[in-house]
């Protein structure tokens, strides 16, 4: 009798070899800037604001470090066939609550003392705190009562999410805005109010590269022109969550073959969300100067809820697609997804514009920009009430288990 072939679990072989890649670029990246910081500092070249901002990327460097070891560790340990817990992980929403309400005097303090994040590692180490919690609440929210993925599952999708997914959607936007920063710039060199402005460029680069206040002042009154402007709210309430919401559950193709459930594909789809609000706003808070530190908090735990269910939507109608081809479905989440982003972002960029709309009164924005901040807090309110619902939708969509019959001999 031949013993059976044991086969190798190649979806951890993947998830090991991502973790390798994301924790070696990780390192190496932190590294490298601090190479940069030693040789910067034998030239003085570097001011003190550009020395802190420096060093807020290494220890970001060294943060993503961190997340990739717990994927690293699992995937080992299945390939190597040692035993891994197979119980379910059970809800936490009583204890993410208990952290929540904990980092509200903790953002609080940073509010009323703001040089509590001159240190770039406990600036780093605060934003992470402050922007993990909220989005661990929304996670247990929206899993509450539903199947959780394994602990091995759940690292996977955040570092494929983390170390290639958003790798992937970086390089795609980075792309469409290399080729819209050429067609802008035909279209504004053919036309005659931009030829000084570009001659003004031209100039300065040669004389004092240094020096570009004057070119960016004369640059700002290109913003005036209506199609300018039209093209950078197309640019970001548009095109950027047209690529974000394709992308975004990248990882649960790998899993098509896999008859998940429909509650599976929300689950996961939350955890896919939540990575990538989590790097996307955590360095976002981290560079920011001390002063407007708690305002951009404040708002990225919206983005975070944001990011949370539209990737959640998409991944139990991607599931609903596989299982029985409700491709209309998916079509019409997928629309709602883009739209509610899109919406979300062209009300962040008024409200963050605030005042310096001055330049625009000509086109009614600044009164409008007012009105900005109660959309955003309305749409939020919006998005946790859809979360709620979603998860109440997929639990009470699940299929009971079958009870097993009773003995004769009980019935008898």
């Amino acid at each position: 009798m031949s013993d059976q072939t044991v086969r190798t679990h190649l979806p951890s072989v993947a998830q090991l070899i991502i973790s390798i890649i994301g924790l070696a670029t990780s390192i190496f990246s932190a590294l490298a800037f601090l190479l940069i910081m030693e040789l910067a500092g034998s030239m003085q070249s570097l001011d003190a604001q550009s020395d802190e901002s420096v060093y807020v990327l290494v220890w970001l460097g060294f943060f993503l470090a961190l997340l990739a070891i717990p994927s690293l560790v699992l995937s080992i340990r299945r390939l190597a066939r040692l035993p891994i817990s197979t119980v379910r992980p059970r809800s936490t929403l009583i204890a993410a609550s208990i952290a929540f309400l904990v980092i509200i005097p903790l953002v609080y303090l940073v509010f009323v003392y703001p040089n509590l994040l001159a240190n770039s590692f406990v600036k780093v180490l605060i934003s992470s705190i402050t922007v993990a919690v909220p989005l661990w609440w929304f996670i247990e929210l929206g899993q509450h009562k539903l199947p959780k993925s394994s602990h091995q599952r759940f690292w996977g999708l955040i570092n494929f999410q983390l170390f290639a997914g958003m790798p992937i959607v970086f390089f795609v936007e980075i792309l469409l805005f290399m080729l819209a920063m050429v067609i802008g710039g035909v279209w504004l060199a053919n036309k005659n109010e931009f030829a000084p402005i570009l001659m003004t460029l031209q100039t300065q680069l040669m004389v004092d590269p240094n020096n570009m206040n004057a070119v960016m002042e004369q640059f700002g009154s290109l913003l005036q022109d209506p199609a300018v402007l039209a093209a950078i709210f197309f640019a970001l309430s548009i095109v950027t969550p047209l690529v974000e919401e394709i992308l975004k559950p990248l990882a649960l193709w790998f899993f098509i073959k896999r008859e998940w459930t429909e509650a599976e594909g929300f689950s996961a789809g939350l955890v896919c969300g939540a990575a990538f609000a989590l790097v996307e706003s955590v360095t976002a808070v981290a560079s920011l100067p001390q002063e407007n530190w708690t305002a951009l908090l404040i708002a990225r735990i919206g983005t975070g809820l944001l990011h949370i269910l539209t990737t959640g939507l998409t991944g139990w109608a991607l599931v609903s697609a596989w299982k029985n081809g409700n491709y209309k479905r998916l079509g019409v989440t997928y629309l709602i997804s883009m739209s509610l982003h899109g919406l979300w972002n062209f009300f962040a960029i008024l409200s963050g514009l605030g005042t310096n709309l001055d330049f625009f009164s000509n086109l009614s924005l600044t009164a409008f920009s007012g009105y900005a901040p109660w959309v955003l807090g309305t749409l939020f309110a919006g998005m946790l009430a859809a979360l709620y619902y979603m998860n109440r939708k997929v639990l009470s969509a699940q299929v009971p288990p079958l009870i097993p019959p009773l003995p004769p001999e009980i019935i008898r």
